[in-house]
């Protein structure tokens, strides 16, 4: 299955002043795959899982001579590592952090040779070691966007009139119909490369069920080693609730009434860096960047992926196929967290965008708008809606507090259209473009 991923990839192999590269992410959503399948355009491809194979971890016990590193290498796997003609591998490097430090040294004393390294658990090794700046490049890899799987199901060509799609040219209605029918499926299925590989094989959501029960049970596992016997219990409460609150702001009692609130604290944070969880911070959105004006005290969360939030809230597709309106699924949460994921793409993979809502609390009047989104030196509100309508009481109230905003977006099941003077309406399932309709205004 071909991603945008790929691109990013062969794009960092042609920079003329490369650095070694890291691929950040949670576990499963396709990083060794996707570095093997860029591995296939070179003379040669030498991959050191630390996992598998720890006796490569005694290499880098010593001085970091990456010259004596390499020949060792070669010999060890009976191959010729030559610069611009080799990708080198290293995946699960958390578990030799001497090779995590010995990366810059490749970019000072080889810098002609491809080096890629992975990791599932890498954010938690990356925190504590001296990663110098300028001498790493990273590339964040998250679950395949509603466009990638429309090209992975054989539906290229929408993918292609949905990326072209905007307020002035819409889709046809079939069109429309189409890119709804294979959206109800994206959200039950999600995004995670072996869901939707299991699930595409012969179109059976049961396999993609068990793909999803297998890939929560991994992350399960890693908690104990993660968290400890102490924070295990606060930590598998929390991804096991979390699910049921996207869209509402985090109260420490919704997710563990037992625990206290450094516990509490403590495993969100540990969600947060194995990439679980997301945090959507409160801005006042009263100018960019966001994050000036944003509360650490104040946050929502979004799940990883949509196919694994439905797991873990027990969504059986039964229910999923008979309900008529299957965006109200969870107070329309499912369609919120939908958007946040496409949101988390918008810069594309070599940056890690953060995710920002607006709310406000006046005397006898609140608003919240779902997300906030910078652009053109503005904060652009985007509201979304589970159903095929609904009110824009929160938008229009951002819209009236920052005139200077040159546009609201609402993103609900209607086509693409305008309502009123900024307002933009702007299907689900084409979210992935709202970035583009914002430079638009710039």
């Amino acid at each position: 299955m071909e991603r945008l991923l790929d691109s990013s990839l062969l794009e960092w192999t042609k920079k003329p002043k490369r650095k070694p590269l890291v691929l950040r992410g949670a576990r499963q959503t396709g990083k060794t795959y996707a570095v093997r399948r860029l591995g296939e355009r070179f003379s040669s491809f030498v991959e050191i899982n630390f996992e598998q194979e720890p006796r490569f971890i005694k290499l880098f016990a010593d001085d970091l001579k990456i010259d004596a590193i390499v020949q060792n290498i070669s010999a060890l796997q009976r191959v010729t590592i030559t610069p611009g003609e080799t990708l080198l591998f290293f995946d699960e490097i958390q578990l030799c952090p001497r090779a995590v430090v010995a990366l810059r040294y490749f970019y000072e004393n080889l810098p002609g040779l491809h080096v890629i390294a992975a990791g599932s658990l890498l954010e938690f090794e990356l925190e504590h070691l001296p990663i110098p700046v300028g001498r790493l490049e990273f590339i964040f890899v998250r679950p395949f966007t509603f466009l990638e799987f429309c090209c992975a199901s054989g539906y290229t060509l929408l993918g292609e009139q949905i990326t072209a799609a905007a307020p002035d040219a819409p889709l046809a209605s079939p069109l429309h119909d189409q890119a709804i029918a294979l959206l109800r499926e994206y959200l039950y299925i999600g995004g995670m490369p072996g869901v939707i590989a299991a699930f595409l094989e012969n179109r059976s959501f049961l396999a993609a069920e068990e793909e999803q029960r297998s890939i929560v049970q991994t992350y399960r596992a890693d908690f104990a080693r993660l968290a400890g016997r102490s924070g295990i219990e606060t930590v598998e409460n929390a991804f096991a609730v979390i699910p049921a609150l996207v869209g509402q702001k985090t109260v420490y009692s919704q997710i563990d009434p037992d625990a206290r609130a450094f516990q509490i604290k403590a495993a969100l944070d540990l969600l947060t860096k194995a990439r679980i969880i997301s945090r959507v911070r409160n801005s006042s959105g009263a100018g960019v960047p966001l994050a000036a004006g944003a509360s650490e005290k104040f946050y929502k969360t979004i799940f990883l992926d949509v196919g694994l939030m439905q797991r873990q809230l027990g969504v059986r597709y039964e229910d999923w196929r008979q309900a008529t309106l299957v965006l109200n699924f969870h107070r329309g949460a499912v369609a919120e967290q939908f958007v946040g994921q496409e949101l988390l793409n918008r810069e594309g993979h070599f940056e890690d965008p953060a995710l920002f809502y607006w709310h406000r609390i006046n005397k006898g009047s609140q608003a919240e708008v779902d997300y906030l989104c910078e652009a053109a030196g503005f904060a652009v509100p985007i509201e979304v809606k589970s159903g095929a309508a609904g009110h824009l009481r929160s938008i229009h109230q951002y819209l009236k507090s920052f005139p200077k905003v040159p546009l609201g977006i609402k993103c609900s099941q209607e086509p693409f259209g305008r309502e009123g003077e900024k307002v933009v309406s702007v299907p689900l399932y084409a979210a992935g473009n709202i970035p583009s309709l914002i430079r638009a205004k710039q």
